[in-house]
């Protein structure tokens, strides 16, 4: 047989061949993996001591500071945290 004989069985038993099917059940696994994580219980109780510390350390580290300096350093701050957290999930998003 010459070679082109040899693809045109291959082609001609694909053709005739069922078109395969993905398991029924395959959408909802593919769903599960992709679904965001979300914390455990343990997780968050690590999360909230964390932001209770990092407060409190704040607070104390502050307390010699101007009221007027605190509340300029949250006005330029904030929009700054939120412009680079935005930028970095664009960045995340795209790779």
């Amino acid at each position: 047989m010459h070679d082109d004989d040899v693809m045109d069985r291959i082609l001609r038993d694909a053709m005739a061949a069922d078109a395969p099917r993905l398991s029924p059940a395959f959408d909802a696994r593919v769903m599960q993996r992709v679904r965001p994580r979300r914390l455990t219980p343990m997780g968050r109780v690590v999360i909230g001591v964390y932001l209770v510390a990092a407060a409190a350390a704040a607070a104390w580290l502050m307390r010699d500071l101007r009221p007027e300096w605190v509340g300029a350093a949250l006005v330029i701050g904030a929009p700054i945290a939120a412009g680079t957290s935005a930028y970095v999930r664009r960045i995340a998003m795209t790779r």
